[in-house]
């Protein structure tokens, strides 16, 4: 019978996990994440205002290029949380090199997951989200040197076993409270570009709302890097 994750203990422990290393990770997830989004958001091209104005080149601006690089984030925080586990002494830098060198078969490993999850997102979304689930794993196989891309794939459909639903429950949990996080960091920030506006100074408004918005995704991207990490580490064998 394989192991059943508690959702408690799950959450207990990605919370510990972030908060003993914040230190090493945000700067990580600020580097990766934060100044890019808030980059592309200030100068890249303006977003549409409606899904039919929506072409390639925005998508791939706005969606796509920050979660590539978004990528090299997560792989090393997961690197560093499983190298604490394991009494493993590894530097940000070196973990940064690490997730550099991996970062091709980070991105083939998350698209051969994306189809099946994608697949049964169409499905009533139901199948998608219990495929997302069960492929969780797919990152830190690789990240941890256990699996080339397609084996990553396969080795956490075996390794979430009867886990598939307790992942997503864990996950929606986090995720809806960042998005609670966030919703509240937008409304502050558009009070203060608001006011900023008024008084002349309607660019400065504009990066304020702008950084409080990526530090949640930063914060976020964190989060989520830990979360994956101790998901693995319960789980690996």
């Amino acid at each position: 019978m394989s192991y059943r994750l508690s959702i408690a203990a799950l959450w207990r422990d990605t919370f510990a996990t972030a908060r003993a290393g914040m230190a090493l990770y945000l700067p990580v997830a600020a580097a990766f994440v934060l100044l890019p989004g808030v980059a592309i958001e200030l100068f890249g091209p303006a977003l549409p205002k409606s899904p039919a104005e929506l072409t390639p080149n925005l998508v791939f601006i706005a969606l796509v290029l920050p979660s590539l690089i978004a990528i090299v984030a997560q792989a090393a925080i997961i690197r560093l949380v499983i190298d604490k586990a394991s009494g493993i002494d590894r530097s940000v830098g070196e973990a940064l090199l690490v997730a550099l060198r991996l970062w091709p078969l980070l991105v083939v490993a998350l698209l051969l997951a994306a189809v099946p999850i994608g697949a049964g997102l169409l499905l009533f979304i139901v199948p998608g989200l219990y495929m997302a689930g069960r492929l969780t794993l797919a990152m830190p196989l690789v990240v941890d040197g256990v699996a080339a891309p397609l084996a990553a794939v396969r080795r956490s459909w075996e390794l979430t076993e009867n886990n598939g639903w307790r992942i997503i429950a864990f996950t929606i949990m986090w995720a809806a409270w960042f998005l609670a996080l966030s919703t509240i960091a937008a409304i502050i920030g558009g009070g203060i570009a608001t006011a900023l506006t008024g008084l002349g100074a309607g660019a400065a408004g504009a990066v304020i709302a702008s950084v409080l918005g990526g530090v949640v995704g930063a914060l976020f991207t964190v989060f989520n890097a830990v979360g994956i990490a101790v998901v693995y580490l319960r789980l690996r064998r």
